[in-house]
């Protein structure tokens, strides 16, 4: 019972680090000339990219970590939790989304910038590490699948979705989820905090 809260715990942060909802009006606007068939195509190609970088960085990111940069946990805790928040404000106050420009039906779009950095940017790359450092990988790993998983059928509703809840609608779905994260980042600060007093 406790492996499935931690898992659903990590599945909460991640799904509100990557912020699939606020995303909606920038994948419907770089897909929005394109048939239902590439549009899916892109959609499922784009969470495969981002699921996969997600997935590297949560099996080897910590190894990385440790053996290449040799940094410290409580640290990484300290640095990434205030990295995580900055992120996570700018999402709250930002004003407006800058959508890139693209050729029409051109599938590389998926990867670059809709799986990266959309579906996986730096921050979500970030918290994804700090999860594995507080939990392990038989909880972050299953938590990063299903996270992926359950974006796939949001973005192939983008349409309606942006349709039903509007431009307004999402945004404000968007800044929930960000200052869920604000929260998060801060209690990894205090982590790192608490365990770097503990050594002193």
């Amino acid at each position: 019972m406790d492996i499935i809260k931690q898992i659903l715990h990590d599945y909460l942060v991640l799904f509100s680090m990557v912020n699939a909802f606020g995303n909606l009006p920038i994948f419907a606007d770089l897909t929005h000339d394109m048939d239902t068939g590439l549009r899916n195509t892109i959609y499922r190609i784009a969470v495969l990219t981002g699921g996969s970088i997600v997935l590297v960085f949560a099996l080897f990111g910590d190894f990385m970590l440790d053996n290449i940069f040799d940094v410290n946990t409580n640290s990484f805790k300290i640095a990434g939790g205030i990295l995580v928040f900055i992120v996570a404000a700018k999402g709250v106050m930002s004003n407006s989304k800058i959508f890139s420009p693209h050729v029409s039906g051109d599938k590389s779009i998926a990867i670059f910038p809709l799986g990266f950095p959309y579906l996986a940017g730096p921050g979500t790359i970030l918290t994804t590490i700090l999860l594995f450092r507080n939990s392990e990988i038989l909880i972050t790993v299953p938590s990063a699948v299903l996270v992926y998983l359950s974006i796939l059928p949001i973005l192939h509703l983008a349409p309606l979705v942006t349709r039903v809840f509007g431009q307004l609608g999402i945004s404000v779905i968007s800044r929930i989820l960000y200052i869920f994260i604000s929260a998060k980042a801060v209690e990894f600060v205090l982590q790192g905090l608490s365990g770097f007093l503990k050594t002193q």
